[in-house]
């Protein structure tokens, strides 16, 4: 029975090419899209779950607390990991995780000179019994177990030796001590929240062979035993740090937890936190999911207007059918295996263009996405179930009112559909709301991410190029100075702790001095040409000068160290900027005075509010130099730096990122969403416009004789046009009105998560109604001249 179905079914959707074809085209691209899409996100949701009972792994964050403001941070103390295994029994084990490149880049040289590498981690004897990564050699409990070991990855062991089997043994000068390879490990999965070239072992760094309290710059993992009351175990994490750690937090007036967070759970959860990888706002992947249904769902209603249109053309074939003795239930097989048929062709031709535009798509969404997952049983068994789905969801409506047709007025033409033109009309306004919401939601997000790009920071970051600093050039640091100065590539140069679009070390202010109130504030680690070479604007006071204390001499004296705050840092103690100026503050590790009031400028995410923020003289701690070049050419300019740069440092690259780019960085999330939003949207567009174009070459056949009557009773071709046009253009006009709503949702929920969002606008809103509506009127235009070009003799007389 099935077979004579499938043969009826092929033979009747060869027959109407048309509908066929519209219905194919808008099926596959519907499927691609979803396909590409359920990729994406299935690798997003995979990450950290690859390593054996990754369900008992958990990660420490930090919490400081202080007046009510809490920080959390995700970094811990190198002291928290080896205690815990020791005093807590639930430990099955734990391991620390140190990324250097937070603070400064790493020299390596196998013997063919330096080469500066970012991707440099320590890491404690156990971190391959908590993180079962394949290793190529060596093994895992002994890799990292004593001073001076080091593993690679696979492609860096080919970078330096050729032959990741032959790099064992090696010997890499790391910042010019020998460090042996122990091991050599597959390349991190792009599925892991660590990404690492090199691992060296935590026992060669000072912190791991004197563990401390403080600071908290490592990261902390903790593999539990199975059955762990997990709450149980962090109120003994309480315990043990009131044990270490209550006197000096109650000394300083600060309070502080520890709390856990599963591994798995850190590349999508909370991305105010730093992390070794960059991470995906979890939203994004619920959008880009509701997405994809929808693309899913227009590519259905789609079919689903072309069949119940047609439907009245298949009366006698159902009437005929029906007198030979069908039942219901075998026409609506008949006319379900039709729909499936069709998904199965659309669906075989998915899968062979995602072979073609998965390249593409992985580039556009920042992840490798393959089809072999796809191909396994479980992903072949994910699209029989699509394939089943979409049919029945596509063939089911016009089964049932094509298989519930009486045969003698089926036979006699004379079946009226009944609500048939309510549903189309219904599912043609739910095509253009989602076409026409989709393309606001794109011009939103465009606009906020113009906004981002083109917003006044408060500091000039164009034509400044951060060079990366290492301690070990302080003794030429200012001769370099002077000398990139003198030689005109660069008008103004300083030393920072960091680039100034993420500034991140966290200070208190306390109270005492001429000021009571108690507050976070960020602290900025510079010399004293920061507020020239970022062109920062001084409020009040005067700039640093070469002359004033450094935080290391205020340190040995403890003197009073000069500081500049920002507008925030003064608000939050109830002055004015001149009001300010001379009046001393507790910063923690100083008493200071305060020298200058500097306009409040960004110095992290445009997601977060501006907060306090003191700057002062600290070029120990510095890890960049900011260089501020002249306009012009500056491939010319940065040859002249690179000049003084291998005159004073020839043993380090010469390495440079421009300020703007890095800024523009701090938004690839967002700007990934706008590029699949434009995507998709304009496949929603394409999907609904070709059933559009179904739909009017449908109503055109049906009217025809009329439009031909028309015509020879004189009417024009902008008439023939508005014949056809009218009730779909009202039909739009509604779609429109519900899209509209949809935007000022999506705009209000979606920008409550940037501190500084564009103002409104109705651009967006007309921009994407003038858009759809001229491509509907152009679809409908054409599909108009094709009829107006019809010989109405010919046509009446075949009728």
């Amino acid at each position: 029975m099935w077979k004579n179905y499938l043969k009826i079914s092929f033979r009747n959707l060869r027959k109407r090419k048309l509908y066929t074809g519209i219905n194919l085209i808008g099926l596959t691209i519907a499927i691609v899209s979803f396909l590409a899409i359920c990729l994406y996100i299935q690798h997003e949701w995979s990450y950290d779950k690859m390593y054996a009972d990754y369900d008992r792994i958990y990660k420490f964050n930090q919490e400081f607390v202080s007046q009510g403001e809490s920080q959390l941070v995700a970094s811990t103390p190198s002291s928290l990991i080896p205690t815990l295994i020791e005093e807590i029994p639930e430990v099955e084990t734990g391991t620390l995780v140190f990324d250097i490149s937070i603070f400064s880049s790493v020299l390596i040289d196998a013997g063919e000179g330096n080469q500066e590498e970012k991707s440099f981690a320590y890491a404690d004897e156990n971190y391959f019994k908590v993180f079962d990564f394949e290793l190529l050699s060596g093994s895992p409990a002994h890799v990292l177990a004593e001073p001076n070991q080091i593993v690679l990855t696979r492609s860096t062991a080919e970078r330096y030796f050729g032959d990741a089997g032959s790099a064992s043994g090696k010997i890499l000068k790391v910042e010019g001590t020998d460090f042996t390879v122990s091991g050599v490990m597959e390349d991190f999965p792009s599925n892991s929240h660590m990404e690492f070239d090199f691992l060296a072992s935590f026992k060669s760094h000072r912190h791991g062979k004197n563990p401390e309290w403080s600071p908290s710059n490592y990261y902390t993992y903790v593999k539990l035993k199975a059955g762990t009351d997990v709450s149980a175990f962090e109120s003994k994490v309480e315990q043990i740090k009131e044990k270490y750690l209550g006197k000096e937090l109650a000394e300083y007036g600060y309070k502080t937890s520890f709390h856990l967070q599963p591994v798995s759970n850190i590349h999508l959860g909370d991305q105010s936190l730093s992390s070794i990888k960059p991470g995906t706002d979890i939203r994004y992947l619920y959008i880009f999911g509701i997405v994809a249904l929808l693309l899913i769902a227009i590519g259905i209603i789609n079919y689903v207007n072309l069949a119940t249109a047609e439907a009245t053309e298949r009366n006698k074939e159902v009437g005929l059918r029906k007198a030979m003795g069908a039942g219901r239930g075998q026409l609506f097989g008949q006319f379900v295996s039709e729909s499936m048929l069709l998904t199965f062709g659309a669906t075989v031709l998915s899968v062979l263009c995602l072979y073609l535009i998965l390249p593409k798509f992985s580039q556009i969404g920042g992840v490798p996405l393959s089809t072999n997952s796809l191909m396994n049983p479980i992903g072949i068994g994910f699209m029989v179930g699509l394939i089943a789905i979409v049919g029945l969801l596509a063939g089911m409506y016009p089964s049932l009112i094509l298989s519930g047709m009486e045969p003698i007025k089926a036979l006699a033409n004379k079946t009226k559909m009944g609500g048939g033109a309510w549903v189309r009309k219904s599912l043609v306004v739910f095509q253009f709301f989602v076409s026409i919401g989709l393309l606001i939601a794109t011009f939103i997000v465009k606009n906020q991410l113009d906004h981002m790009q083109n917003v006044s920071l408060g500091y000039d970051r164009e034509q400044v190029v951060a060079l990366t600093y290492h301690y070990s050039m302080r003794n030429v640091a200012e001769t370099m100075k002077s000398e990139m100065l003198r030689s005109g590539a660069a008008s103004s140069i300083s030393l920072a702790g960091d680039m100034p679009i993420h500034i991140q070390a966290g200070y208190k202010i306390f109270p005492g001095g001429d000021n009571q109130r108690e507050f976070m504030i960020t602290g900025y680690s510079t010399d004293e040409d920061i507020v020239k070479t970022l062109n920062l604007a001084i409020l009040a006071g005067t700039d640093l000068n070469e002359n004033d204390i450094s935080r290391a001499e205020a340190n040995e004296s403890k003197a009073i160290i000069p500081i500049i705050l920002n507008e925030s840092a003064i608000k939050e103690m109830g002055w004015e900027p001149e009001e300010a100026i001379g009046k001393i503050v507790n910063f923690g590790f100083s008493d200071a005075r305060i020298k200058a009031v500097v306009g409040d400028f960004y110095f992290n995410s445009m997601h977060e509010d501006i907060g306090p923020l003191g700057i002062f003289r600290d070029q120990g701690n510095a890890n960049v130099m900011l260089v501020k070049i002249p306009s012009g050419n500056p491939s010319a300019t940065l040859a002249s730096l690179e000049e003084v740069w291998k005159k004073f440092v020839p043993e380090r690259p010469f390495n440079y990122r421009f300020i703007d780019q890095e800024y523009a960085q701090l938004y690839r999330s967002e700007e990934r969403v706008g590029v699949i939003f434009t995507l998709f949207s304009g496949i929603a567009v394409l999907i609904a416009c070709m059933g559009l174009f179904g739909l009017v070459s449908y109503v055109a056949l049906r009217r025809t004789r009329e439009i031909s009557i028309r015509k020879v009773l004189g009417a024009t071709q902008k008439d023939v046009v508005s014949v056809l046009a009218s009730d779909f253009f009202k039909l739009l006009l509604v779609a429109s009105v519900l899209a509209i709503g949809f935007g000022l949702w999506f705009s209000d929920t979606w920008l409550q998560s940037f501190a500084n969002k564009v103002e409104f606008s109705p651009m967006p809103y007309i921009l994407a109604v003038m858009l759809v509506l001229l491509l509907a009127g152009l679809t409908i235009g054409y599909r108009s001249w094709k009829v107006f070009r019809l010989n109405p003799a010919k046509t009446l007389k075949s009728e």
